[in-house]
């Protein structure tokens, strides 16, 4: 019978424990820390969800091409304008808002990422998620497909009076 002998050199050893100590630590850093993203846990994130009245002035849809990832895509751009009003204080905040709607040919024709239907000179429940979004989605648990797309704040500014 031979025996084989295998030579591992000291810094072998400890690149293997290097990496075996950094992957527990990150298992463990998970498991203490799991509502974190992206520097915020989700709490912090969801009580800053803030609920609105939008008043929307202006639709635009516009193809896309550039926010399509995948072969046999569309895409369609939609800008919203559209303004908050602050009650109390006699102010209102002006936004504009884009959102991607993506469409897939492949296998059959379907929407991926919706955007919702809205139009100029309606007012509409909507929620700012805190991060830069706003929903016009209603509340509630809701099983995809499509993704409910979220509009993404362009611009805002802050006017006085009505």
């Amino acid at each position: 019978m031979v025996k084989q002998l295998y030579y591992v050199s000291i810094g072998t050893i400890r690149e293997v424990h290097m990496a075996r100590t950094l992957i527990v630590m990150l298992a463990g850093s998970l498991l203490l820390f799991p509502g974190r993203v992206n520097g915020q846990s989700q709490h912090a994130n969801a009580s800053k969800e803030k609920k609105i009245i939008f008043h929307i002035t202006s639709v635009n849809r516009n193809d896309d091409p550039s926010a399509c990832y995948f072969q046999g895509c569309q895409a369609t751009k939609a800008t919203v304008e559209g303004y908050v009003s602050e009650g109390q204080s006699g102010t209102r905040t002006e936004y504009v808002l884009t959102c991607d709607e993506i469409w897939s040919a492949k296998p059959t024709p379907r929407v991926v990422v919706a955007c919702g239907s809205v139009h100029a000179n309606g007012d509409y429940d909507a929620r700012f998620m805190g991060d830069g979004n706003l929903s016009f989605w209603p509340e509630g648990k809701y099983s995809p497909p499509p993704m409910r797309g979220l509009f993404t704040i362009v611009s805002e500014k802050e006017t006085s009076g009505r």
